[in-house]
């Protein structure tokens, strides 16, 4: 197992290096340097071809092109230490990202040094010994660069992953006295409903999150009581879009939604006998209706469907063109787009899971060469569909679309990818072929030969690389600060107190 565990980190060091080796030849091409200041940059371009190869997103991509950028660049004798295995993956990253600060080149060969004697070690060290240790080599050789969570207050974020089966796990770093705040809300809010409401304290605080997220100011009661004063709080319309089949809506199933224990009727485990346990039914079995699907969440059993969702619903039916012809206008029209949205459900590009709703619907032949149909949408992400728009060409990333909503893409490199639209397994019928894109011969030499139609690429107002030292320039001042503050507290009457102190 430790044999492997080497070769896999050695792997891992040669897939970082051939990442960097992308890089490296895409900024020495011609026109490179005005490319930096694109909206999507070099960087972004190299991220968005190594995220279709490794199926991630492009954040996860841009984030494992930095490390890589970084052995290049400014830890050598790490990176030397990661090729022979030696050292993991999260031990490299926790280096790359807490001597990130160091500036000074003698200071970071100094660390890089110290670091590729000391990490071979560390292996067994939990992930805050090991940034302890290394925020203590970087300290001797340069203070201002050592992380400090006073300066790390600008990564406050807030994440939502889908659990896959009607929830949502929700991840929020705050400032203190926000969450302190948060908290108090969620707890009142929870505490407000009468004693006869079924569902557990947790439960209750997570659905006052949910109310809060509706811009309701306080939790609806579900004893069931008409004389209830908080039994009909109804939130604020909040538009979430969700794919189901239409009898899903009246799904009879029994469904367990609230309270620690609700089925009174089912004996525990322990008090039957073995006779008594195989004629119980299974809790498992075929479903009467197929799930639904959140757009941008996950899958929503049909019973939970219709007793949480439909009764307050708006419903708008999902509309298949068929062999219906083009419309003849650059925008689709509301039935055609949501067809389009329900269909793809997220961005087509490979490894990328933005949800349909907030992506742009690109014409995969340009208009008004490519017709505005079924056939020739799809959805793309901001950044992805310029991407497309201006990383495309005979050198650059080549689309092309199939009835079905299939997707195929060429990268620069010639590599083939092809995604499914995200309903093909769950809504098959939405994948049913359209009618197909037909052209002239001289319209099919107008796509494969485009001449442009006027679009200029939006440009940042700074390269990456200067907001990166913008960045570096700000949490060096901020520990400068720090320290200075700490030493004018300590004074000079305090030091020469004699002893006890």
């Amino acid at each position: 197992m430790g044999a492997w565990a080497r070769v896999e980190n050695a792997a891992c060091a040669r897939r970082l290096s051939a990442m960097a080796d992308v890089l490296e030849k895409r900024l020495s091409e011609d026109g490179s340097a005005d490319r930096d200041q694109w909206c999507l940059d070099n960087w972004h371009a190299v991220a968005a071809e190594i995220a279709a190869h490794h199926g991630v997103s492009l954040g996860v991509a841009s984030h494992q092109l930095l490390i890589a950028m970084a052995l290049r660049e400014r830890l050598t004798r790490v990176d030397e230490m990661f090729h022979t295995g030696r050292i993991s993956f999260r031990l490299v990253s926790a280096i790359v990202s807490r001597t990130a600060l160091i500036t000074d080149p003698h200071a970071r060969a100094k660390v890089d040094i110290e670091l590729a004697a000391a990490i071979a070690g560390w292996g067994v060290l939990s992930q805050a010994s090991v940034e302890q240790n290394i925020d203590d080599l970087v300290e001797r050789h340069d203070p201002y660069a050592v992380r400090r969570t006073e300066a790390q207050v600008r990564g406050r974020h807030v994440d939502r992953t889908s659990d896959g089966g009607g929830t949502a796990t929700i991840e929020a770093v705050l400032l203190e006295h926000d969450a302190a705040a948060v908290d108090a809300r969620l707890e009142a809010m929870a505490r407000a409903v009468c004693d006869a409401d079924p569902r557990t304290l947790d439960q209750r605080r997570a659905d006052a999150l949910g109310a809060f997220g509706h811009g309701a100011e306080r939790l609806s009661c579900q004893c069931g009581s008409d004389d209830c004063d908080v039994a009909g709080v109804q939130p604020n319309a909040v538009v979430v879009n969700v794919i189901g089949e239409e009898k899903s809506l009246t799904d009879d199933t029994p469904v367990i939604l609230d309270g620690e224990n609700p089925d009174k009727s089912t004996k525990p485990l322990r008090e039957m006998t073995l006779a008594e346990a195989a004629a119980v039914p299974p809790p498992n079995g075929p479903a009467h209706t197929p799930p639904a699907v959140m757009i941008g969440g996950g899958v929503i059993p049909a019973p939970l469907l219709a007793a949480k969702i439909a009764a307050g619903a708006t419903i708008r039916f999902i509309i298949h063109p068929g062999d219906a012809p083009p419309e003849p206008r650059y925008r689709a029209s509301t039935a055609l787009a949501r067809f389009v949205r329900c269909r793809d459900m997220t961005c087509r590009f490979p490894g990328c899971s933005k949800p349909a709703d907030i992506c742009d619907l690109d014409h995969t032949i340009a208009y008004p060469v490519g017709p505005t149909c079924a056939s020739n949408l799809k959805c793309l992400c901001r950044e992805h569909h310029l991407l497309k728009t201006f990383w495309a060409g005979r050198h650059g990333w080549q689309d092309r679309q199939l009835p079905d909503g299939t997707v195929i893409w060429t990268d620069p490199h010639g590599q083939i990818h092809t995604t499914r639209p995200g309903s093909y397994s769950l809504f098959p019928k939405l994948c049913e072929p359209t009618a197909p894109v037909v052209l002239s011969a001289a319209q099919r030499a107008a796509a494969e030969h485009p001449t442009g139609c006027g679009l200029t690429v939006p440009r940042r107002k700074h390269t990456r690389a200067q907001d990166k030292a913008r960045r570096i320039i700000e949490e060096r001042r901020l520990n400068a600060q720090r320290d200075e503050t700490r030493l004018s507290r300590t004074s000079v009457t305090e030091c020469d107190r004699p002893p006890p102190f």
